[in-house]
């Protein structure tokens, strides 16, 4: 009948994680429920959580393994535990009611193999690469296993992108690393991991706002200035570079404070850091705390900083956190990586280099006095920002799935994904261009502005039909 959407048929996202927890996931779930999918997701189970429910629309099957960190062994027993019975469920699943799209979120990069039997039964596979896995291992770990693990980390890398019809990544600089160790180009669109814009607007939040306003004036009259970061604290994120700025920073700034949200195994160093340095007075370390809570923390901050540390993984990646600070129109002192350079121009973020607490200070005195030219870059990477938000993103994402409903004769066979050899970029024939996707969208084209230095180096993004 006109006017009424027909079934999408069923999808399928497995996930080494917690749903709906993980928001990247949820989005990409809801995405595919709105465009008409039954939208099935495989996930770990967390303590007290049932092992099956449906979480708005998503129907979640979640898997007796819990995420705990520690030694590589014991992520190695955890990923092949959830391996195992992911390959099973999503089997019985599939046996019971085929799913059209089953789309895998590394990491492992070798979770992709659950869906070898449903590939050969005419589900196609979508392999959403969110981390670098070698460069992350390495910036990880060390010890007499790491080169043999490496090796074979690049080797499952390798193949699970020649087994997928398709690949998803999160930025042009892993996707380009992926290219240079002999991926196939046509395979990739970039998905930019920018969080919700319906959850991270401004608009959302007006009387939380009006509060964070009467309040900033009533910290103001005190002198009170905030710096804040929040997420995962770990030590390749930089929060102890914070501390050691603000060490430099207390006598310029007798009311500046150091707003730290989140959890990790690293938060007991960065306490016992500030206590050595004389600042502990001045480091409110809040933990994990309430969805609005957090909103005001970020809507109150004067400078939000994002200090990760540069390494070969760091260079590849943006952080989720950057993006909700430019959502929420904060102004941003920022580690100069490569991605986010490359994305973001100098006047809209303002870089420090790198692991040094020296110039982190520096910058971040400029940004608080001069609050003007700070808000200035605030809207600036907001205007940039804005046009490659979820919205935008969740277009080029839907257009990726879409391409994949086509007839099953049009995909390759398993023996083919496997055997075939892989199209870098640097391999293709001069003048020769992949199939364009059927439905390109704006996110694609407004990408380029982002990046429009280097676009005549860049392979186009458009790949072939599964």
């Amino acid at each position: 009948m006109d006017g009424v959407r027909q079934p999408a048929g069923r999808a399928c996202i497995v996930r080494h994680s917690y749903y709906p927890s993980e928001l990247n996931v949820k989005r990409e779930a809801e995405a595919l429920r709105d465009e008409g999918f039954d939208v099935t997701v495989i996930c770990l189970r967390g303590q007290g959580e049932p092992p099956q429910e449906s979480v708005d629309g998503v129907t979640v099957h979640r898997l007796p393994v819990r995420h705990r960190r520690g030694h590589i062994g014991r992520y190695l027993v955890e990923y092949n535990a959830f391996f195992a019975l992911a390959s099973v469920k999503l089997l019985r699943l599939h046996l019971a009611a085929r799913f059209r799209v089953i789309q895998v979120n590394t990491m492992p990069d070798y979770l992709v193999f659950v869906t070898a039997i449903p590939r050969l039964m005419g589900a196609r596979v979508v392999l959403h690469m969110h981390e670098p896995v070698p460069e992350l291992f390495g910036t990880l770990f060390a010890g007499w296993y790491k080169r043999p693990l490496l090796w074979a980390i690049r080797g499952a890398e390798r193949w699970a992108l020649r087994f997928a019809d398709r690949a998803l990544t999160v930025t042009d600089e892993m996707r380009d690393n992926f290219s240079r160790r002999g991926a196939d180009m046509h395979k990739f669109r970039v998905i930019l991991n920018v969080p919700d814009d319906q959850v991270f607007r401004l608009g959302a939040y007006e009387e939380i706002r009006r509060r964070a306003v009467e309040r900033k004036r009533s910290e103001a009259a005190d002198g009170t200035l905030r710096i804040l970061t929040h997420g995962a604290i770990e030590e390749r994120y930089g929060p102890d570079l914070v501390v050691r700025a603000l060490a430099q920073l207390r006598a310029e700034f007798p009311g500046l404070r150091f707003r730290l949200l989140g959890a990790g195994d690293y938060a007991g160093e960065v306490l016992r850091l500030a206590s050595d340095l004389g600042v502990e007075e001045r480091v409110d370390y809040l933990g994990f705390v309430p969805f609005d809570e957090m909103i005001v923390e970020i809507l109150l901050a004067d400078v939000a900083v994002v200090p990760v540390r540069k390494n070969p993984y760091s260079v590849l990646v943006h952080t989720n956190k950057m993006y909700e600070y430019i959502a929420l129109h904060r102004p941003v002192v920022a580690s100069r990586l490569d991605s986010v350079a490359a994305s973001f121009p100098d006047d809209t973020l303002l870089y420090f280099t790198p692991d040094d607490e020296g110039d982190l200070a520096r910058q971040l005195r400029h940004a608080l006095t001069h609050r003007d030219e700070m808000q200035a870059r605030a809207a600036a990477a907001y205007a940039l920002y804005r046009g490659h938000a979820w919205t935008e993103e969740r277009e080029t994402y839907l257009g990726v799935c879409r391409g994949c409903w086509g007839s099953p004769s049009a995909r390759r066979p398993l023996s083919s994904a496997l055997s075939s050899k892989p199209v870098a970029a640097s391999q293709m024939p001069a003048g020769s261009q992949p199939a364009p996707l059927p439905r390109a969208s704006a996110a694609t084209a407004r990408r380029l502005s982002m990046s429009s230095h280097k676009v005549s180096t860049r392979h186009p993004r458009t790949f072939q039909q599964c």
